[in-house]
């Protein structure tokens, strides 16, 4: 019996019938490569996507060929992103759709072969294609820094000087002019040229808008212990901040900049630090908790000052919507999530503005 599909059922089996080898990225919450066997569970449905962010799977693709030497060429990128059904697993039409679309155009480049200026190129994205996204710009320059380095390329042309400006030779005030790439290379570079060392020094005076988008970059690499320190020192100097604002916009940044160490204990007792403390209260802190250190609220303690803040927090009804729907699509936080609202509200442990919020969003759970 044939197979009555016109297309190959997976990504991998589409770009790998082409010869190319294939990587998969997660680019939503956090820039992480996924392995090939798990995206092959993904495809078919045999797995949760583990980081979904906003309802959806944001994938970037690489692709190219080796030789015989192992060294890569003609790379080719896609990125694309599906939506996932409420179980967190890929919705497979939209998948299936993109497939048929790129099926249908290598069979018309295929007619056309006897035209010298029409290439057969599996990479040629349908100019229609739906299901493709440009990621936001740090997410972007980390994802080339970090395939430069695993395919053992060259930095950007913005790396050294990157590296110079977080030596404080020119004074850490002048950072107009380092570019968003050479941070990202430096983040994805920490083990040459003496980088880790470099932003140890760094992190305690940096100006916030560099520091901000340091961290932005870190918060995709496992970082030494040693880093995780100089940012938690620094949320501490924040904490003192009598500007407001300038002590959340820093406590965020350095949260992200700590949410993938590989000293996740610096990582909780930070949390502990801000969700006690005014900044605690502030959308940007909690918005970035839910999105970067997620994985955090799975402890029962730093999950109820979480949702204790988000129910008191300024920035309303909205807000703690927004931010709870993006939650509940986490695997294993949905009940825990529940529960835990069931219990503040019931047990009084919320004034009745909390309680307001919270009802609020448990009835339009049931709408």
């Amino acid at each position: 019996m044939t197979d009555s599909n016109p297309f190959p059922q997976t990504l991998s089996e589409f770009l790998q019938q082409a010869g190319a080898q294939v990587q998969f990225y997660d680019m939503g919450r956090r820039l992480v490569e996924i392995p090939g066997a798990n995206m092959l569970a993904i495809e078919r449905q045999q797995q949760a996507y583990p980081q979904p962010f906003l309802r959806s799977a944001s994938l970037g693709v690489l692709f190219y060929d080796e030789d015989d030497d192992g060294a890569s060429s003609d790379q080719q990128i896609w990125f694309l992103k599906f939506p996932l059904d409420e179980q967190g697993l890929l919705q497979q039409a939209a998948r299936d759709d993109f497939l048929r679309r790129m099926v249908e155009r290598l069979a018309e480049q295929t007619l056309a072969r006897h035209d010298p200026k029409v290439t057969h190129n599996p990479s040629d994205m349908p100019e229609d294609n739906p299901h493709g996204f440009t990621p936001r710009e740090d997410r972007m320059a980390c994802f080339h820094a970090r395939v430069a380095k695993q395919l053992g390329q060259p930095a950007s042309q913005f790396y050294a000087h990157a590296v110079d400006y977080f030596t404080g030779g020119s004074g850490f005030e002048q950072w107009n002019f380092v570019g968003l790439q050479g941070i990202a290379d430096v983040a994805a570079r920490l083990d040459e040229n003496n980088n880790l060392a470099t932003l140890i020094n760094a992190v305690p005076q940096l100006p916030v808008t560099p520091f901000a988008a340091l961290c932005s970059c870190l918060e995709n690499e496992i970082i030494d212990p040693a880093l995780s320190a100089a940012l938690s020192v620094r949320i501490t100097t924040a904490l003192q901040e009598t500007d407001t604002a300038l002590a959340a916009n820093t406590v965020a940044a350095a949260i992200r900049g700590l949410s993938h160490g590989s000293d996740q204990q610096a990582l909780v007792a930070a949390l502990h630090t801000v969700l006690n403390s005014n900044s605690g209260r502030n959308v940007e802190v909690l918005a970035t908790i839910a999105g970067r250190a997620w994985h955090c609220l799975e402890q029962d303690d730093i999950r109820r000052a979480f949702l204790c803040n988000l129910a008191f927090c300024d920035a309303g009804q909205g807000a703690f919507d927004n931010i709870m729907a993006d939650l509940m699509f986490m695997p294993g936080l949905r009940q825990p999530l529940l529960d835990e609202l069931h219990n503040l509200r019931d047990a009084g442990h919320c004034t009745q503005p909390q309680i307001n919020v919270i009802n609020h969003f448990f009835q339009s759970l049931q709408t």
